[in-house]
């Protein structure tokens, strides 16, 4: 039984994220041994979030567990909406309009890197082609619609479907189409069979669920596994981050009241004008503010650097040598205590410094850019030009 339900999810899981149930799906889970698919189906229900103890902690050789299988299997039902899902894909073909699904198409391998960028390089190529295709599709289906005005075979409609028109060409697609109706007519029958016992599933897993709370004995073995997504540290960071915030509110709580008070005092004895004086200097007042920071950190830098003086290094030390006996004869000692650089090396320092600057001016321009584009964008009828380059 255990292991029927481990499969059940696997396939549940499996149309959850793919959308459908095929070969593949069959294939995979063959080739799966037992641990593999139950840990595979563990982390896929905790990813969904269903993070329940008890069903991460079941033995992974599908053992035991069904009731924990059969409570993931009803929680997995109610919130992927799974009957739902199963019934969206179950329409009578009839309502198609493209007739092509009737036919199989063999695709090739598209797993090598150079027949995916070929296949990248087709699909932008024809990107401009899809409208016109698209156009050109609704006239032709405008013309059947118009052709076959009069004759219907659904009381929604006065004309026949591309469809229909299609079967009446090939009247040995019928098979397929009857094939199709059958499964589509099985779906339904499902579906009502649903509806009918769905009140009493879910009133079974209620009683289920009402068991396992009063079951208070915890059979929890210490060789079994219980994998979770989470990560180590993730309850000491959260720890700090809700430390971090208890702390930010008692700082700041006591200020919001003050302001409150402040606001509640002066609200009624300022206008609105003068309330967009005070903001328009408070602004200014803190833009002045950031400035003078800016300009003080730079005059502190400045301050701190000593005179340097520089010299072309070469790989004579003869030369350099005298170089440094004749510098030294015509400076002062106050010029002799800087430290001596090799000018190549600041050289090469500064045409970094100069490429971070033009990076930062790059991406500064293109950041009051779209910051203009937005504004723009908000006034009616605006259009944005930009400036003529500075020469």
């Amino acid at each position: 039984m255990t292991e029927t339900f481990w499969s059940l999810l696997f396939e549940l899981l499996y149309f959850c994220k793919y959308g459908t149930i095929d070969e593949v799906a069959f294939k995979a889970k063959a080739e799966l041994s037992i641990e593999e698919l139950v840990v595979y189906v563990k982390q896929e229900m905790q990813r969904k979030g269903f993070l329940s103890r008890e069903f991460a902690s079941l033995p992974n050789d599908m053992s035991s567990g069904s009731r924990e299988i059969l409570l993931g299997f009803a929680w997995l039902l109610c919130k992927e909406g799974l009957i739902d899902k199963f019934m969206e894909s179950c329409s009578s073909p009839l309502d198609e309009e493209d007739p092509s699904f009737m036919y199989e198409f063999e695709f090739e391998d598209m797993t090598k890197p150079s027949k995916q960028m070929q296949t990248q390089r087709v699909i932008s190529l024809d990107r401009r082609q899809l409208q016109a295709l698209q156009r050109e599709k609704a006239k032709l289906q405008n013309r059947v619609h118009d052709s076959t005005y009069g004759v219907s075979l659904n009381p929604e409609r006065n004309h026949l479907s591309v469809m229909e028109v299609h079967l009446l060409k090939h009247p040995e697609l019928m098979k397929k189409i009857l094939k199709l109706l059958e499964k589509d007519n099985e779906r339904l029958q499902n579906m009502l069979s649903w509806k009918d016992q769905e009140e009493v599933f879910w009133k079974w897993m209620e009683s289920v669920l009402d068991h396992k709370l009063k079951d208070k004995v915890e059979d929890m073995s210490p060789g079994r596994m219980t994998f979770y997504n989470i990560p180590p540290d993730a309850v000491i960071k959260m720890e700090s981050a809700k430390q971090q915030l208890e702390d930010a509110i008692m700082k700041y709580e006591q200020i919001i009241e003050e302001i409150e008070e402040i606001w509640e005092s002066k609200r009624s004895s300022i206008s609105g004008r003068e309330l967009d004086n005070l903001l328009s200097s408070i602004n200014t007042e803190i833009s002045l503010q950031r400035a003078n920071l800016a300009l003080d950190s730079t005059e502190d830098i400045l301050r701190n650097q000593k005179e340097t003086r520089f010299l072309l290094t070469k790989n004579n030390s003869k030369k350099l040598s005298n170089l440094s006996s004749h510098i030294s004869s015509h400076v002062t000692p106050q010029e002799q205590s800087a430290p001596a650089v090799d000018i190549e090396h600041e050289l090469a320092l500064m045409e970094r410094q100069l490429e971070r600057i033009e990076l930062e001016t790059n991406r500064k321009r293109e950041k009051y850019r779209g910051q203009l584009e937005n504004l723009a964008s908000t006034v009616p009828e605006a259009i944005c030009i930009q400036p003529m380059s500075c020469r």
